[in-house]
C-alpha cells in the first residue's frame, strides 16, 4: 500500500523536476528518446518502517544501459511517504560520487521514559531518504526511498559545583557541571552537543517571590512556561569551559535571604533534550545568603594543620623552640558555597593589615607557600589571607612564641608507665621494679638526680612535661604503658588534614622538635592494642595500617599521615601488632591468618643485614639474642612459654611486615628505616616471624653530620635514636644494661 501511494506522488512530482532540470546541472541534448534513464537500487540500509540509530548507513548502487552514471543525488526529508511535505522534493538535491554515506538525522520528538530504564528519556523521529542516479547526459532514475524511524536516549547532566550538601551559597556562584549523551544505552556515551540554562528566584505562577512553591515541579510539568528564561544553546566544548561552568552574581544580583533555583538542559547532535529535572541532580534550588569567607587551612611540617574560616583576629598559639626553620603552606576552597579563590597574600609581624607594603608579597592566586622563615627568639605573628571572588576574606593567624631550648643536662627520664603493687603472674612490674630498673639504667650517667631528672607522669594527674622542660635535656628516655591516659598519647598524635577543625588550639609533638633540634630520644613501651607509634592514630585504625593510607581513614585519599612522627622521624611505613583489631576476608592478604597462639614472641634477634655504613653496623656490642628475663618466665607467670595460652610475650608492636608490605604494592621500605631487633615468632608460619620489632632512628644523625661536612655550624652531638616496641623490662636485664651502655657511649653520657 505505501509503494502505491509514494508511486503516484513521485509519478506526479516527476514531471516538474524534468521540467526543471533545464535549471540544473547535466541539461538534457539531443532526443531524449535516444537515450535511457539509469537505473539504481538500494543494497542496504535499514528496513523500510524499520527503528534504527539517529546515524544510518545507507549503501546504494546503479548502472547506465546505454552509458555511465555520472553522480547520484540523495534528499533525506521529514515524515514518512505519507506525512512529509512533497515541495521538499522540488528543492535542490545534494550530490555524491560515493556509493554509501552515513547520514545523521535529527530524532527530537515523541519524548517519554525509555522502557529499559526510565531515569533516561527517549526520542525518536521519522525521516524518508530519497537517491537517483544522473546520468552524463543529464538523465536522472527513478527514485528509490527508504522510510525509517531514528532514535536517541536524550543526554543527562549533572551539576557538581558548587560541592558538599550545603545549599546556602554566597552572592557570587560558580556552578560546574558534566553532562553524558547515552547515544543507544547508558554504556555506548558521549559528550552532549551543547547546554542551556536558567536561573530564577523562586515565584510562583504570578511571577510573585514564593519560597513554598514547588518550582521544580512546575518546571517538570509546564517547561513551555519557562521558555522565555533560558539562556541561548552553549556549545558543551567552548572555548574558555563555558559550556561546563558559569557565574551568578557576577553580572546578576542574587538579593541575600532569597531562594533561588538553577537548571540545567541538554541536547545532543540528534536534537534530543533533556525533559526531566531533578533536584540536586540537573537542578540546585538555594538560599543565598552572607558568608563568613573561604575556608583556609594552613600547614607546617612540625606545627601540623589548623582551619581558619572567617576575618577573625584571634591567633593561634603555640612555642617554639628557637631555630626552628618554619615552612609554611596552606590550600583554600570556597567551593562548598559556589565561591572561587581570587588570591592569597602573607606576611610576618604584620601591624596594619591594610597598608600593601606590610605583606610580604603582592596578592596573587599563585601564593601558597611562604619563604622558609627560622627565630631564635621574640614572639611572632605568621598571617594569611585569602579572598574569593565575592571578596569575602579569610585570615589564617598563627602567633609563635620562641622559649629556650638550651638542652644543657645530660639524661631526662620521662616515666609515663604507671604501676601498682607487686603482680604474682608478673604481667606487669611492681612500680617499685619498674623504677629500681630504670634509675639503674639512668645513673650510668653523669650528674643524673632523680629529684631533678626524672617526670612521673602519674604524679602529674598524667600531664606531658612542657616543652621548656623537654628543651633543658640533651637526651630523652620516655617509657611509656599501652593506658589511654599517657601522656605519651597525648603528644604524638597527628590529626590528617581532612580531620582538622576549626577554631582548635594548635597542639605542637616536641618530641618531633626535639629530634629535630638535634636531641637523641629513646622510646619503649608496652604496645598490647594501643601503647606504641600506633597512638599516632586520632582513632584506632584496623590491623596492619599504613601512616601513609589509613591515618584518615582506608577510605580517605588524604596522605598527610606522612607528615605524622613514626612516618616522618621514626621512618616506619606499617604498624602491626601480636594482639588487636585485624583486617579480615578479602581486606587480609591471602593465605594469612592471625593467631596469637602462633604471632606470640619467644625471642629476639638482632638484625642480620649489616651492608651499608650505619644502622646497626655501628653498635656490634648489642647482644645478638634478646630472651624474656627468668623473671617473668617462671612456672607461674603468665608469659612463661610452656603456658598453652598466651605460651608467649604479647605487648609488641611490629614494622613494616613484609606479608602486608607485598599485599598492599608497598615495594619497600623507607631509605631511613633501619632495623634493630627482629622477632620470632612461636611459630615459622606466623606472619610476623622474623619481622622488626625495635628501630635505630638516624634521619637526624645524617641530617648533621651533612651540616658539619658542608661546614655550617652545629653545637650538637650527632648521634642516632633508638625505639622498642616493647617494654625492655620483661627482657633479660643484664642484656639490657649492655644495650643502654653502648648507646650511652654514643650519646657520650656514659659514666665509665
Amino acid at each position: 500500500m505505501r509503494k502505491i501511494l509514494i508511486s503516484v506522488m513521485i509519478i506526479s512530482f516527476l514531471a516538474a523536476a524534468v521540467m526543471l532540470a533545464g535549471c540544473s546541472d547535466g541539461v538534457y541534448t539531443g532526443n531524449r528518446n535516444e537515450n535511457e534513464a539509469p537505473e539504481l537500487w538500494l543494497s542496504s540500509g535499514p528496513v523500510e518502517g524499520d527503528t534504527t540509530g539517529y546515524q544510518v548507513h545507507f549503501y546504494w548502487s546503479g548502472w547506465d544501459p546505454d552509458g555511465e552514471i555520472d553522480f547520484f543525488e540523495f534528499k533525506v526529508v521529514d515524515g514518512d511517504p505519507i506525512g512529509f511535505d512533497p515541495a521538499v522534493l522540488m528543492e535542490e538535491w545534494p550530490k555524491t560520487w560515493g556509493h554509501d554515506s552515513v547520514f545523521s538525522v535529527p530524532a527530537d520528538e515523541n519524548p517519554r521514559p525509555w522502557e529499559e530504564n526510565p531515569l533516561y528519556t527517549k526520542y525518536d523521529k521519522t525521516h524518508t531518504f530519497f537517491i537517483r542516479a544522473v546520468d552524463l547526459d543529464g538523465k536522472r532514475s527513478e527514485l528509490a526511498y527508504r522510510s525509517f524511524t531514528a532514535w536517541t536516549l536524550a543526554p543527562t547532566i549533572k551539576i557538581e559545583r558548587p560541592i558538599g550538601t550545603s545549599r546556602t551559597y554566597s552572592t557570587v556562584i560558580t556552578f560546574g557541571w558534566t553532562g553524558i549523551d547515552p547515544i543507544d544505552g547508558p554504556n555506548n556515551k558521549q559528550d552532549p552537543d551543547s547546554i542551556r540554562y536558567l536561573w530564577s528566584q523562586v515565584v510562583n505562577k504570578e511571577g510573585i517571590y514564593d519560597p513554598s512553591f514547588n518550582i521544580i515541579a512546575d518546571l517538570n510539568l509546564n517547561p513551555e512556561d519557562y521558555e522565555a528564561m533560558w539562556s541561548p544553546w552553549i556549545f558543551y566544548r567552548a572555548e574558555g569551559d563555558s559550556g561546563r561552568e558559569t557565574m551568578l552574581g557576577d553580572d546578576e544580583i542574587l538579593e541575600l535571604n532569597r531562594s533561588h533555583i538553577f537548571a540545567l538542559m541538554a541536547k545532543d547532535d540528534a536534537g534530543a533534550v533533556t525533559s526531566v529535572f531533578q533536584k540536586d541532580r540537573n537542578v540546585r534550588q538555594f538560599l543565598v545568603s552572607f558568608k563568613s569567607g573561604p575556608l583556609l587551612n594552613v600547614s607546617e611540617l612540625y606545627l601540623g594543620s589548623n582551619k581558619f574560616l572567617g576575618p577573625d583576629m584571634n591567633y593561634v598559639q603555640t612555642d617554639l623552640p628557637p631555630g626552628v626553620p618554619l615552612n609554611f603552606n596552606w590550600t583554600a576552597t570556597a567551593e562548598d558555597y559556589g565561591g572561587e579563590i581570587q588570591s592569597y597574600r602573607y606576611g610576618w609581624d604584620i601591624q596594619q593589615i591594610d597598608d600593601p607594603s606590610q605583606w610580604d608579597v603582592i596578592a596573587s592566586p599563585f601564593i601558597k607557600t611562604a619563604e622558609p622563615k627560622t627565630y631564635y627568639s621574640g614572639v611572632h605573628r605568621f598571617l594569611v589571607e585569602v579572598v574569593d571572588n565575592g571578596q569575602k576574606i579569610t585570615y589564617g593567624k598563627i602567633e609563635i612564641t620562641i622559649i629556650p631550648f638550651s638542652m644543657e643536662r645530660n639524661l631526662l627520664w620521662v616515666d609515663d608507665y604507671p604501676l601498682g603493687g607487686y603482680i604474682p603472674l608478673m604481667t606487669d612490674p611492681s612500680e617499685e621494679a619498674h623504677d629500681m630498673f630504670w634509675v639503674d639504667i639512668c645513673r650510668r650517667t653523669p650528674d643524673f638526680r632523680v629529684d631533678r631528672d626524672v617526670y612521673d607522669v602519674s604524679s602529674q594527674n598524667a600531664k606531658p612535661p612542657e616543652m621548656w622542660q623537654i628543651g633543658q635535656y640533651a637526651n630523652i628516655i620516655w617509657t611509656y604503658s599501652s593506658s589511654i591516659s599517657t601522656a605519651w598519647r597525648k603528644v604524638i598524635p597527628f590529626t590528617p588534614e581532612s580531620m582538622v577543625g576549626t577554631g582548635t588550639q594548635l597542639t605542637v609533638n616536641y618530641l618531633s622538635l626535639f629530634l629535630a633540634k638535634g636531641g637523641h630520644l629513646l622510646t619503649s613501651g608496652r604496645a598490647d592494642r594501643s601503647g606504641g607509634l600506633i597512638d599516632a592514630f586520632v582513632q584506632p585504625p584496623l590491623l596492619p595500617a599504613s601512616f601513609k593510607f589509613d591515618m584518615a581513614g582506608t577510605t580517605s585519599e588524604d596522605t598527610s599521615g606522612v607528615n605524622s612522627m613514626p612516618y616522618k622521624d621514626y621512618c616506619v611505613s606499617v604498624v602491626d601488632k601480636v594482639v588487636g583489631q585485624f583486617h579480615s576476608g578479602e581486606d587480609m592478604a591471602p593465605n594469612v591468618s592471625r593467631s596469637v597462639a602462633r604471632d606470640v614472641l619467644t625471642y629476639m634477634v638482632k638484625e642480620t643485614d649489616i651492608s651499608g655504613d650505619d644502622g646497626i653496623v655501628d653498635y656490634p656490642g648489642f647482644p645478638d639474642t634478646l630472651q624474656l628475663d627468668d623473671l617473668v618466665t617462671c612456672s607461674t607467670c603468665f608469659f612463661n612459654p610452656q603456658r598453652p595460652n598466651p605460651g608467649g610475650f604479647t605487648y609488641v608492636e611490629v614494622y613494616d611486615p613484609q606479608y602486608w608490605m607485598v599485599f598492599k604494592g608497598i615495594p619497600w621500605s623507607l631509605s631511613c628505616f633501619n632495623p634493630m631487633y627482629r622477632m620470632k615468632a612461636r611459630s615459622t608460619i606466623s606472619p610476623l616471624d622474623y619481622q622488626t620489632v625495635a628501630i635505630i632512628i638516624t634521619r637526624y644523625r645524617k641530617s648533621f653530620e651533612a651540616d658539619i661536612e658542608a661546614g655550617k655550624p652545629v653545637t650538637i652531638l650527632p648521634a642516632d635514636s633508638f625505639h622498642f616496641g616493647f617494654p625492655l623490662w620483661f627482657f633479660e636485664h643484664d642484656k639490657v644494661y649492655q644495650i643502654m651502655d653502648e648507646i650511652f657511649a654514643k650519646w657520650q653520657i656514659l659514666d665509665e
